[in-house]
C-alpha cells in the first residue's frame, strides 16, 4: 500500500517573503501535491526547475509526484538529481525506496529504508515501509518486528496493525490477526484487500456467516478477487449446508475462471451428489499487500 510521505506543506514551502521565481513556482507545486492535482503539480514542479536547477526540493517533489502519476523511472531520475544536491534527508530515501518497492527491486529498496532509519530511527513511516519490503521479500518475521517498530511509534498505524494481523493470519494466530486486522479497518476501512483479508481469517477459523457478509461486500465493490470472493463465500454456504446457494456461487467463480470451482460445479452441482467427492485442497491464501 503506498502512502505518502511527504512532510506537510507548512514545513516545506518556502517563505512567502523574498520568494525568487522558482520557489514561488516550487511553492505552488507543493499546494498542488497536497490538493491531489498531480499533474498540476508536475507543471508547476518542472517550471520550478526550469527557473532554478538546484532547488533540491523541487527534484525531491517531481519525484513525489511522478511516483503518483506511476512514472517511477522518470521518480528514481529525479530522487537521484536531488541526492546529487543533498543526501541526508530521510524522506528522499524513503521516497526512492518505496519506488523501489512498487518496482520489485526489495534488495534496492532496504538499502534505501537502511540509510533512512540512520539518519531518523524514531520515523514510523520508514519501519512500516521496511516490513512491507520484508514482507514482499518473504522474510515474515522482520517483517513482523518491523511492524511492531512502527507501532510503538505511532499506536494507531492502521497499515502498519493491518500488515502486522496480516503476518500473524499466516502464522496461524487467526485469533491475533482477526483483532488487529479488524482495528485497521476501524482506522481506515479502506485499506486495500483489507476487507478480503478479514473474510479469510474468519473462513479459516469457522466463522463462516461472517465471512459471507465480507466476501459480499467484496463482490459488491468490484475489487480485484471477485472469482476468488464467489469461491469462499460459495465454500460458506457449503460448510452452512446450503447446497442451492454454494453452487449458485460456484457457477459464478466457474464463469470467472477459477479451475477449482468449474471442478465442483461438475463433479458436485450437476449431480445428486451430498458432498463434493475429492473436494479440491485449495492452498492457503497470502495476502498481497498493495504498496
Amino acid at each position: 500500500m503506498h502512502r505518502s510521505l511527504l512532510l506537510p506543506c507548512s514545513l516545506l514551502v518556502l517563505g512567502l517573503q523574498a520568494q525568487t521565481p522558482g520557489e514561488a513556482e516550487l511553492a505552488l507545486a507543493l499546494a498542488a501535491y497536497e490538493q491531489g492535482t498531480y499533474d498540476k503539480a508536475r507543471q508547476h514542479a518542472d517550471s520550478a526547475l526550469a527557473l532554478n536547477d538546484t532547488l533540491y526540493g523541487a527534484w525531491k517533489l517531481r519525484g513525489d509526484i511522478r511516483q503518483r502519476l506511476q512514472d517511477l523511472d522518470g521518480a528514481l531520475d529525479d530522487y537521484g538529481r536531488a541526492m546529487k544536491l543533498r543526501d541526508d534527508d530521510a524522506r528522499l530515501f524513503v521516497s526512492r525506496g518505496a519506488a523501489r518497492i512498487t518496482m520489485g527491486n526489495i534488495k534496492g529498496a532496504m538499502k534505501d529504508l537502511d540509510r533512512a532509519l540512520e539518519l531518523d530511527p524514531d520515523d514510523p513511516d520508514i519501519w512500516y515501509n521496511r516490513a512491507c519490503a520484508n514482507y514482499m521479500g518473504q522474510d515474515v518475521d522482520r517483517a513482523m518486528k518491523d511492524a511492531q517498530r512502527a507501532l510503538k511509534l505511532r499506536p494507531e498505524f492502521p497499515e502498519a496493525l493491518f500488515l502486522s494481523g496480516v503476518v500473524k493470519g499466516e502464522r496461524y494466530r487467526e485469533e491475533a490477526g482477526i483483532a488487529e486486522i479488524e482495528e485497521a479497518l476501524r482506522l481506515r476501512p479502506d485499506i486495500p484487500g483489507g476487507t478480503m483479508s478479514l473474510a479469510m481469517l474468519y473462513y479459516e477459523t469457522g466463522r463462516y456467516t461472517e465471512a459471507i457478509d465480507l466476501y459480499t461486500r467484496v463482490i459488491d465493490s468490484g475489487a480485484d478477487g471477485e472469482a476468488e470472493a464467489y469461491y469462499y463465500r460459495g465454500d460458506c454456504h457449503y460448510n452452512l449446508e446450503d447446497k442451492e446457494k454454494a453452487c449458485a456461487d460456484w457457477r459464478i467463480s466457474d464463469a470467472k475462471g477459477d479451475r477449482d470451482a468449474a471442478f465442483i460445479v461438475r463433479n458436485y452441482c450437476d449431480t445428486d451428489e451430498e458432498s463434493i467427492p475429492k473436494k479440491p485442497v485449495r492452498k492457503r491464501k497470502n495476502t498481497v499487500i498493495q504498496f
